[in-house]
């Protein structure tokens, strides 16, 4: 399994587990952590997916560092505005990008 092939598996199991949280807080009725646990599995489908590839080709070198300070910083707009729940989901994709590029680092470490 290559590196990009790894990388990938592991967003996929992840983005599964996402699915698999969101099923359970449906079944519980909290539609907003429902809601949160879909759009990290989404996440962790093409676009994440896509941009680890180019950073890791170097089409966009820290292409997935950018986009945590991005999702940070606009978490930390938000929270300053009194938006929480903003808040919140910025720093959700935040978190989520960062998943990601620890888990391209780690295939990058494990190599082909």
């Amino acid at each position: 399994m290559n590196i990009l092939e790894r990388y990938n598996q592991t967003l996929k199991t992840e983005a599964e587990r996402q699915r698999s949280l969101a099923a359970s807080a449906s079944e519980k009725g909290d539609a907003r952590m429902q809601s949160i646990h879909l759009m990290k599995a989404s996440m962790l489908g093409d676009m994440l997916s896509v941009l680890g590839r180019v950073e890791h080709e170097g089409k966009r070198p820290n292409a997935l560092e950018t986009l945590i300070e991005s999702f940070s910083d606009e978490a930390d707009r938000l929270y300053k505005s009194g938006d929480f729940d903003g808040a919140d989901r910025a720093e959700q994709k935040s978190i989520t990008v960062q998943f990601a590029l620890d888990a391209l680092k780690e295939a990058e470490q494990h190599g082909a």
